[in-house]
């Protein structure tokens, strides 16, 4: 008998054992590192099944598994397919689809915030769960809890399109709404494109009376079809309210043969944002008289993106043969002038690196000695290695015989 006892009791120690390792192992972790660190969903999946059995709150593994589902179906469509899974994939997706509640969303919307390998795939989940998830991100935009994940909010709400545009309008109209979500918002209008928010865009503007938010539907009217906006759009360029600026700067790009003047005087704007947009602009309205401007902001306070900008659309300026003479003054500001940024010096050499701009050092009046003085500059002037780094690269796309005095 107290044999029989012995043995029941090893038999329940053993099998008490077990249920408490069952209890410790994690399911949660490691399918939460396998979809979002590696991508790996099809693996992740069964982490994540038992998690939801095992999860007291239930909301993080059902949104991953949801993420899962979405992105195995994006990405390992041909396995699914050979291994027979794929219908139920797509069953498990759309199901969890129509279960998708609140703390759930939130649970993607910390994934978006993250910045992980399964960001389109998370996206899409929004992109298809619809206008449920409209009050949610405005509700985000507000309180600012996931901004790097707003972007991307942007890019769902343009892609739920027109079946959104109620809600949004009316986030636009209330006087909760900061004006920063409200620019915001009538931007991703503009973006859905669609003319059927004529009437209502034009009523909204008869209950604004902010000048850089009516610049912003102004814009969103020409994008639909009102070309009549086109002047208004354009004067703000002059207005001395940086956001109008901005809010017009942004738009010049989409109008149709704005005018260029206004553009190049807008170059020398206060604001960097401004000239960014600009420079962009002028890419596609193309003045030969925007040169002067462009080169200037290479060395201004411009920020380095709008310096870039300035770099690609004078390297563009160049191809067209719009920007002849570029290399020779070029080589001027880099050798004769006292530039103290060495990145906007890296620009500049990178710039003359191109190939256009070594076809203009290269058919340059030989008595002009460009190389020589690139070659010069290297070896008497420059002090910076990354610099010299970047000048040894253009001396080695030069002919030699050229660099010598």
């Amino acid at each position: 008998m107290k044999k029989l006892v012995t043995i029941c009791l090893v038999l329940a120690w053993v099998v008490s054992l077990g249920c408490k390792r069952d209890q410790i192992i994690p399911e949660l972790s490691p399918g939460r590192d396998k979809l979002l660190l590696a991508g790996l969903a099809v693996e992740s999946i069964e982490h994540l099944k038992l998690a939801e059995i095992d999860e007291k709150d239930k909301a993080e593994p059902r949104a991953l598994l949801l993420i899962a589902y979405s992105h195995a179906l994006a990405k390992n469509l041909a396995y699914l397919k050979s291994s027979n899974l794929e219908t139920e994939y797509r069953n498990q997706r759309n199901a969890r689809l129509n279960a998708l509640n609140a703390d759930e969303i939130d649970e993607i919307f910390k994934v978006l915030n993250e910045r992980h390998r399964v960001q389109k795939s998370a996206q899409q989940v929004l992109i298809l769960k619809g206008t449920p998830v409209i009050p949610l991100i405005v509700e985000d935009f507000l309180n600012n809890r996931h901004p790097n994940a707003h972007k991307g909010f942007d890019d769902v709400l343009t892609q739920i399109g027109s079946d959104g545009l109620e809600q949004l309008i009316t986030a636009i109209d209330a006087a909760e709404t900061p004006k920063n979500v409200k620019r915001r918002l009538i931007r991703v209008i503009g973006d859905i494109g669609d003319p059927a928010i004529q009437d209502e865009l034009e009523a909204l503007k008869k209950t604004i009376n902010d000048e850089a938010l009516l610049t912003e539907i102004n814009v969103v009217l020409y994008r639909i079809g009102n070309k009549a906006y086109k002047n208004e759009i354009e004067a703000g360029l002059d207005s001395n309210n940086v956001l109008v600026r901005q809010a017009s700067a942004r738009s010049m790009v989409l109008l149709n043969k704005p005018a260029t003047s206004k553009l190049i005087v807008a170059l020398k704007d206060t604001d960097d944002q401004v000239r960014r947009d600009i420079v962009k602009a002028l890419r596609e309205h193309v003045d030969a008289n925007a040169v002067d401007n462009l080169v200037h902001i290479l060395t201004n306070n411009s920020s380095g993106n709008t310096k870039q900008g300035a770099v690609n659309t004078l390297e563009y300026y160049a191809e067209k043969g719009l920007a002849d003479g570029l290399a020779p003054r070029l080589i001027n500001l880099l050798t004769q002038t006292e530039i103290t940024n060495h990145e906007d010096r890296i620009r500049i050499v990178q710039l003359l690196s191109t190939p256009i701009l070594i076809k203009q050092i290269e058919a340059a009046d030989r008595y002009d000695n460009l190389p020589y003085r690139i070659s010069d500059y290297y070896e008497t002037k420059e002090n910076n290695d990354l610099v010299k780094d970047e000048l040894i690269k253009l001396l080695r796309e030069l002919p030699e015989d050229e660099q010598a005095e």
